[in-house]
């Protein structure tokens, strides 16, 4: 599959975790937040090693299915919850009830309409994982002086699907442009009736020979009986093809459309 440069649906994802995340916060009452979202991946911070980190992974289901992971530094994390006495373990039971907020605010199923449906499948803690690709960041502000980074990560099959979900919009994209470039007030004139011929053949006769027949007289026409017939329309040989019997009538399947010079079918 041709790799499509555009991401459409990795914008759309992440921009549907930046929305829940602010609106999950401030549901929890933390304050108020302002939560952006981001694709660029070449300036993500990477947590140090010798700091942990908390994650939840989030099994997606639709279009957009896979696992997603939402991963925050414990130091950020201790910014976003303050907390007195125990501070890892209170921020830890925050965060918990945060991601549960999250997912309240995300689609309950997938819609069958549109290449960037989602709705998360199950969620759970999970331990950091080298082989999650970094995909893009949703960026917290309180203030000038806070900001608080939540890196966002894909498995494999989660890569993949966010391609073909981009891919698929691209084409259609560009079956609609071409459609519309071609003939765009078709809308106004497609319901108009049309009259269409089937023509088996034709022979050139002089006058004579036409006020010579008579009832029962043979008139040889230049195309053989297994040659096709056309279909005409405006003088226009528009589709060629077999003719048949439909309850009685005679009917053509169509074996060929014919595309006149100078149009785009």
């Amino acid at each position: 599959m041709e790799r499509i440069m555009n991401e459409a649906a990795k914008v759309h994802l992440i921009t549907c975790l930046a929305d829940a995340v602010r609106n999950s916060i401030a549901a929890c009452g933390s304050g108020i937040w302002l939560c952006s979202a981001s694709t660029m991946t070449g300036d993500l911070p990477v947590v140090p090693a010798e700091e942990s980190a908390t994650v939840t992974s989030f099994r997606l289901r639709g279009t957009l299915r896979g696992e997603l992971r939402i991963e925050i530094s414990a130091k950020d994390l201790r910014v976003l919850f303050p907390a007195s006495g125990v501070e890892v373990a209170d921020a830890g039971a925050a965060w918990k009830k945060l991601m549960n907020a999250l997912v309240r605010q995300l689609p309950k199923r997938a819609g069958d309409a549109g290449v960037f449906a989602f709705s998360v499948e199950s969620f759970c803690e999970a331990e950091p994982s080298a082989s999650a690709i970094q995909i893009g960041r949703m960026e917290l502000m309180e203030s000038e002086s806070t900001q608080i980074v939540l890196r966002v990560l894909a498995d494999d099959e989660l890569i993949e699907n966010l391609q073909i979900a981009d891919w698929s919009a691209t084409r259609n994209r560009a079956k609609t442009k071409s459609k519309e470039s071609v003939m765009p007030e078709l809308d106004r004139v497609i319901d108009v009736p049309l009259n269409v011929t089937l023509r088996f053949g034709e022979r050139r006769m002089r006058l004579r020979e036409v006020l010579d027949l008579s009832p029962g007289a043979l008139v040889e026409l230049d195309r053989q009986v297994e040659d096709p017939v056309d279909l005409i329309l405006d003088e226009r040989v528009i589709a060629r093809g077999e003719v048949v019997i439909v309850d009685g009538n005679y009917g053509l399947r169509v074996t060929e459309i014919v595309e006149q010079a100078g149009v785009i079918a």
